[in-house]
């Protein structure tokens, strides 16, 4: 598929290049400098997305999907609850949710399932290689160095205190 997918702030960003999750245009994707076009939507105020990445026949792939609280951009060993999770569920519509949103089967366990695999990601994501993984490493070591990362897992397991207690949602 030729669109980003999974990487679009409602209303803003790369959707003004006709790339809105779920109404792709498989002919037109993302034009231009793709890694620039990337980074700056991952750098917007109030992002709620991350690049990923996982290993699939010997392979790494990398792939957008939703930011998890109290995480960067860059996904390394983030854990957690979904950043557009609220008490009255996700923020964003059942068409404005990412693919992996879309395709992901609410438990009432927590225990979700997803329908979206790894071969499907794979060729979704297959045009944005370049960018997504020049991305994430050029700022996984920027967020290893500085500490970034540690600053995140404090962060989050803070969070995890307020959300136990009930005060988050």
């Amino acid at each position: 598929m030729q669109s980003l997918q999974g990487a679009l702030l409602p209303g803003k960003g790369l959707q003004s290049c006709t790339l809105r999750l779920g109404k792709s245009n498989k002919k037109r994707g993302l034009t231009g400098n793709k890694r620039e076009k990337i980074l700056s939507l991952l750098q917007e105020e109030g992002n709620l997305y991350a690049i990923d990445r996982f290993h699939l026949e010997g392979k790494e792939i990398y792939y957008m999907r939703m930011r998890h609280h109290a995480y960067t951009f860059v996904g390394e060993d983030a854990i957690g609850i979904c950043t557009a999770l609220t008490a009255a569920g996700c923020i964003l519509s059942q068409e404005d949710r990412p693919k992996g949103g879309r395709y992901l089967e609410s438990r009432p366990d927590g225990h979700c399932i997803q329908h979206y695999g790894a071969d499907e990601m794979a060729e979704d994501w297959l045009s944005y290689q370049e960018s997504l993984s020049s991305i994430y490493w050029e700022y996984f070591q920027k967020f290893k160095e500085d500490g970034t990362f540690d600053k995140c897992d404090e962060e989050y397991f803070r969070f995890l205190r307020t959300f136990r207690e009930g005060s988050v949602f």
